[in-house]
């Protein structure tokens, strides 16, 4: 370990860290009727699933102290003043006595792992204190070499045997626990984000960045509404394609899209390559500095003008959807494609370059036809027009995405329940 931290910067700031943030759980303020849950998650990734939950028992139950953990200092760093949480702490390494003192120290009612995080020596203590411990949003383990390694597949099933119940995230994952034939009860659920995303979505539809009527058209009037296409995390591959087809349909049509462009990094050199290629366009730091100050309704009409919008800061993507009548999802000509649960929250057609099986919900929407898959420029500019041409096609395809969505809901009221039934 002491190796380690010579050669692994993350693993020094963990070990350099961690024990002297332990301090703050002597500074949590308890009362008889003061119920403890611990939240452990690898990175900020995972975390976001453990949030609705979070969140939900905070909200509704005074009683309750959340203690969260962290595998890595990106999590730990960006979520370490998360405000629904009493403290927030480094994960040590899986030690028996690293184990035995955090556990003391958080004397914990039950305890939460998310997703795929298996820490064997602290689910043993917890065992042994008759401490419950769950699991949420679980995968199953689809490595090839479990079959080939009996030692490791028995491994494998004794660790989750060591959690008293596990939430997976559909009916597949359940049957590929069931073939581990562990004893752990299995409750087929969903993945939490998918609630976290119905909220937030109704949240940014009623505070929106820019407001949909000076961007879009009032839909109380008979004009005809403009079609906006909301492209989020782009990469370079995806920004060539999306500029040189817009270009194309304002040669035919000089107001048939109005683009809303969210680079993945959206840097310096990025922005001025995009802004370079949409000339008649604004910065969003451009328009958020117009609308700090309050404007009557037409002079923000007129200031936005038919201009189109480059997204040059973050973390408004998922409100900058609710503007959308469509969206392009980056990352299908690089990696993979990015999220693409957000923008079907919104009930809106969906396309994303030729690689996208790296994500399920993206394989899942292609499968129902609510999200394209692009290959080319004339790919993408033949799905737009037939978009821009039957509001029916538009409206079927946004309810294919809204319905995946809705579907998969349900998970943290679940998982909130349960954990409170066994607090009592």
């Amino acid at each position: 370990m002491q190796v380690m931290r010579l050669f692994i910067p993350k693993v020094n700031d963990r070990e350099r860290n961690w024990k002297g943030l332990l301090l703050h759980l002597e500074n949590l303020k308890l009362d008889e009727q003061s119920k403890i849950v611990w939240f452990h998650a690898s990175s900020m990734g995972e975390f976001e699933q453990a949030k609705p939950v979070i969140e939900q028992l905070k909200k509704n139950y005074d009683n309750i102290k959340v203690i969260v953990t962290f595998y890595s200092p990106s999590g730990y760093n960006n979520q370490k003043n998360y405000k629904f949480a009493d403290v927030v702490l480094y994960m040590p390494f899986d030690t028996i006595l690293r184990a035995k003192k955090l556990i003391k120290l958080i004397n914990p009612d039950i305890a939460v792992f998310i997703r795929y995080e298996i820490w064997r020596n602290h689910l043993w203590l917890l065992k042994r204190r008759s401490v419950p411990s769950y699991l949420i949003c679980a995968t199953a383990p689809r490595n090839k070499y479990l079959s080939l390694f009996p030692i490791i597949n028995s491994l494998m099933k004794s660790n989750y045997n060591l959690f008293d119940k596990i939430y997976t995230t559909s009916e597949s994952e359940t049957k590929h626990f069931r073939k581990m034939k562990i004893k752990t009860e299995l409750i087929t659920a969903s993945d939490t984000r998918f609630d976290r995303i119905v909220d937030k979505v109704n949240e940014s539809k009623q505070k929106q960045i820019i407001q949909s009527e000076m961007f879009k058209g009032d839909p109380s009037t008979s004009l005809r509404m403009t079609f906006v296409l909301v492209a989020g995390s782009t990469w370079d591959a995806d920004d060539d394609i999306i500029t040189d087809t817009v270009k194309r349909f304002e040669k035919e049509n000089h107001e048939a899209i109005r683009l809303i462009l969210v680079p993945h990094e959206p840097t310096e050199k990025h922005i001025e390559k995009v802004k370079y290629k949409l000339p008649n366009s604004f910065l969003l730091s451009e328009v958020l500095e117009f609308l700090s100050i309050k404007r009557e309704d037409n002079e923000i009409k007129n200031f936005l003008g038919w201009n189109h919008i480059i997204v040059d800061t973050i973390g408004h993507l998922l409100s900058l959807y609710s503007l959308a009548d469509a969206a392009y999802i980056g990352g299908g000509f690089g990696a993979g494609v990015h999220s693409v649960t957000e923008p079907a929250g919104y009930g809106i057609p969906l396309a994303t370059g030729m690689k996208y099986h790296n994500s399920p919900d993206a394989v899942s929407l292609h499968h129902l036809g609510a999200l394209k898959i692009i290959n080319s420029k004339e790919d993408f500019y033949e799905w737009l027009k037939k978009l821009l041409e039957s509001m029916e096609m538009r409206n079927e395809l946004g309810s294919k995405s809204l319905h995946y969505v809705n579907k998969k809901t349900g998970s943290t009221k679940l998982t909130v329940d349960d954990i409170i039934t066994r607090l009592k």
